[in-house]
C-alpha cells in the first residue's frame, strides 16, 4: 500500500501539554512545554512539515477539562484529511482502570472529575470527518489507550475501524513513561522529534507511521526505556509525518543530543515488516488448512475474518475480544492450542507485529488453558 503525506490545507493538529500542576501531589514536568513547541515546529516546518501553521493548535497547561474539550471539538471538526492529536503530561488511572489525562487543576483524589477521560478523545476521533486520525500519547499508563481504541463494543468503535485510526503511546498499559530530570524533552517525544528531523536510514522516502513506530522501539529499547505501543487500523498506518531526510542524505535540521541507537535484533527493520506480515498471513491460512486436515475442524468464520481484515487485523480483533472465541474453545477441546491465533502471534518473527499488551493477552489466555508455548 502506498505511503502518502497528509494534505496540509485539509489537516489539523492539536498538541496538548500539561507541565505544571496546582496539586502538590503531582510533580511538574517542565520538559512537556518543550515537547509541544518542538513537535509543532516539526509538523509545520515550511519544507518538511505536514500541517499548515494556522491549522496546528498548541494548548499548553490547560487548567480544566472543559478547555481540552473545547479545543478538541474545534480541531476534530475542522479536519477532513488527517487529524493529529498529541498529549504529553501525567496519565492517571481511576479505581476501575480508566485512563485519564491530567490538566493543571487535576486532583489525584478525584481523577474522574478533574482530568480528561480517554473516552473523550476516542469519541472525538470517531466522530471527526477526517479520513485518517492519529493519536499520540506521551504519559504514564498510556498503553491503556490502545485497548480503549480497539475493544469497546459499540458503533463508535466500528466507525474507527472503518475510517482508520492510528494510536501511538509512549509506554505499555501498566508502565510509567520517562521524563529525565534536567532533560529538554521527555524520552519518548525526544526520539520522535529526532526521527522527524533526522529520518530513518533504510526506510523509504516518507516517514510512515509504521516505520516511525519501529524506529522508536529500536531506539528506546536500546536505552532500556519503556517500549512504545501502537494500534493501527484502516489506512492510517500508511500515512507519513514527513519526508525521510535519511533517504536523501540530508543533514539533520535540529539535534536533541540523543545517543545513536544500537541494533536490537528482536525488532525487525522497517523494510522487513511487509514481508513478515505476508508470512504471518500465510501461516494463519496454513493453520486453518491444518485444522481441516488434521482434526476435521472447518473454521469458516476464522478464515473469513482473515480474508476481510487481513491476518494482523483478524489477530488483533480476536486478541482484544472480551473472551476467547468458540474456535479457541474447540481447539482446546481437541488438544490443538498450537493452532490458535494466540500461539501464532507469540512466535518469532511474527511477535514484532504486535504490542506488548497484545502479546501478554496471548500468553495469559494460553496459560489459563494450560498451554505454555516454548
Amino acid at each position: 500500500m502506498t505511503t502518502r503525506l497528509p494534505d496540509p490545507e485539509r489537516s489539523n493538529a492539536l498538541l496538548i501539554g500539561t507541565a505544571h500542576f496546582t496539586s502538590e501531589a503531582i510533580s511538574d514536568l517542565p520538559s512537556v512545554t518543550n515537547n509541544v513547541s518542538a513537535l509543532a515546529e516539526a509538523l509545520t516546518d515550511p519544507v518538511a512539515g505536514v500541517i499548515e501553521r494556522t491549522r496546528c493548535q498548541r494548548l499548553i497547561n490547560p487548567r480544566a477539562q472543559h478547555e481540552v474539550g473545547a479545543a478538541l471539538d474545534e480541531a476534530v471538526n475542522a479536519a477532513d484529511d488527517t487529524l493529529i492529536v498529541y498529549y504529553a503530561g501525567h496519565g492517571f488511572l481511576t479505581p476501575r482502570g480508566a485512563l485519564h489525562l491530567a490538566v493543571a487543576d487535576t486532583d489525584p483524589a478525584a481523577v474522574a472529575y478533574t482530568a480528561v477521560p480517554i473516552e473523550w478523545l476516542r469519541i472525538a476521533l470517531a466522530e471527526s470527518p477526517a479520513k485518517n486520525r492519529i493519536l499520540i500519547l506521551d504519559c504514564c499508563f498510556s498503553g491503556h489507550a490502545t485497548s480503549a481504541m480497539a475493544s469497546v463494543p459499540s458503533a463508535v468503535t466500528a466507525a474507527i475501524d472503518i475510517s482508520g485510526t492510528y494510536t501511538l503511546t509512549s509506554s505499555p498499559a501498566n508502565s510509567t513513561s520517562i521524563a529525565p530530570p534536567g532533560e529538554r524533552f521527555t524520552a519518548f517525544t525526544k526520539e520522535l522529534i529526532n526521527i522527524l528531523h533526522d529520518g530513518i536510514p533504510g526506510a523509504g522516502d516518507l516517514l510512515s507511521l509504521r516505520d516511525i513506530y519501529i524506529a522508536l522501539v529500536r531506539s528506546l529499547h536500546s536505552r532500556s526505556m519503556p517500549r512504545p505501543q501502537h494500534l493501527g487500523t484502516g489506512l492510517a498506518d500508511h500515512i507519513a509525518l514527513g519526508p525521510n531526510p535519511a533517504s536523501r542524505n540530508a543533514k539533520p535540521v535540529v539535534r536533541t543530543d540523543a545517543p545513536a541507537a544500537a541494533e536490537v535484533p528482536q525488532v525487525a527493520p522497517p523494510a522487513d515488516i511487509e514481508k513478515i506480515e505476508k508470512e504471518f498471513h500465510q501461516a494463519l491460512v496454513s493453520g486453518y488448512l491444518a485444522m481441516k486436515r488434521q482434526i476435521n475442524y472447518n473454521a469458516t468464520i476464522y478464515i473469513r475474518m482473515i480474508s476481510n481484515l487481513g491476518a494482523v487485523g483478524a489477530a488483533r480483533q480476536l486478541l482484544h475480544a472480551s473472551s476467547v472465541s468458540s474456535g479457541f474453545t474447540t481447539l482446546w477441546e481437541k488438544g490443538r492450542l498450537d493452532l490458535t491465533v494466540e500461539a501464532f502471534v507469540l512466535r518469532e518473527p511474527w511477535s514484532v507485529l504486535f504490542s506488548e499488551d497484545e502479546l501478554q493477552i496471548a500468553r495469559d489466555r494460553l496459560a489459563a488453558y494450560g498451554y505454555h508455548p516454548n
